[in-house]
């Protein structure tokens, strides 16, 4: 699928895509600049976290589009809908303490009620995709086995051997033990689900959802990736680093992702 067919003529694919583009480049000459504590740091880490905001929000009017609570497509994206929401919950707390208050972001914190919550709805929404998609992920077969067994293991594996390979138990309290291992458990079951649902479709509705669950994997990889690069390297972290970038990143890939679910409602509708 072609960049220019994927975007088509939705005009808020093309809003969201332009919105990413020239975030980046402000990032850019911000990174490039070298600056870690200037006004200008502190406004993109504010703009930027609208992003997740604006995927919400349209997400919200896409769950409706396909019945709301009424249909399983429809809670899906609301449950998407609402983890960007969170997403945003945890960004605007975390700019708050950072620049408002100008104290150091406590972790786990305020801003994990966010970044944390997105997991269970994130689960739910990979799971009711699923369903919609026509996939039923009850393991049935040995080869689904396999698949629900070796994608988890992948995923931790590469978790572990990144992050938590020499996790030091003593200078931590519980509540971090349970987000630092937290984290990378709940986003490996969604990752799976989604990955499921991706190499079990098989021509549902038409084969128009095949390439719209792999644009949400890659969200939902993306966003795996920017939590755990956050809490390996939070300690490097300053407004406009290269941290943030990967938040913007994982919030632009879920909101095309969402909006492409709408595209697959006009098309089943045309």
């Amino acid at each position: 699928m072609s960049l220019s067919t994927f975007i088509g003529h939705d005009n808020k694919t093309k809003y969201t895509v332009l919105i990413f583009l020239l975030l980046t480049i402000w990032w850019v000459t911000i990174f490039i600049g070298g600056t870690k504590d200037s006004m200008v740091n502190h406004i993109f880490g504010f703009i930027y976290g609208g992003f997740s905001l604006w995927g919400g929000i349209w997400g919200l009017v896409v769950a409706r589009q396909w019945g709301g609570m009424k249909s399983v497509m429809g809670r899906g994206i609301l449950s998407l809908a609402f983890g960007l929401l969170l997403e945003a919950f945890g960004q605007y707390s975390f700019w708050y303490f950072n620049y408002v208050l100008k104290i150091a972001v406590p972790y786990p914190g305020i801003p994990d009620i966010g970044y944390f919550g997105t997991i269970p709805f994130y689960i739910y929404a990979a799971l009711c995709i699923a369903k919609a998609s026509g996939v039923k992920v009850s393991l049935g077969s040995f080869i689904n086995k396999l698949q629900a067994v070796i994608i988890p293991i992948i995923i931790l594996g590469i978790g572990y051997t990144l992050f938590l390979k020499d996790y030091s138990f003593t200078d931590v309290t519980p509540l971090q033990v349970v987000f630092d291992f937290g984290y990378p458990l709940g986003q490996a079951v969604y990752i799976s689900i989604a990955i499921l649902t991706y190499s079990l479709s098989r021509g549902i509705l038409g084969g128009v959802m095949k390439n719209r669950v792999l644009l949400l994997v890659f969200a939902f990889f993306a966003q795996f990736l920017a939590d755990y690069i956050f809490i390996y390297f939070h300690d490097l972290y300053f407004p406009a680093s290269f941290i943030d970038f990967f938040y913007l990143l994982a919030y632009a890939v879920m909101t095309l992702g969402i909006l492409q679910l709408r595209s697959v409602l006009v098309k089943l509708k045309s």
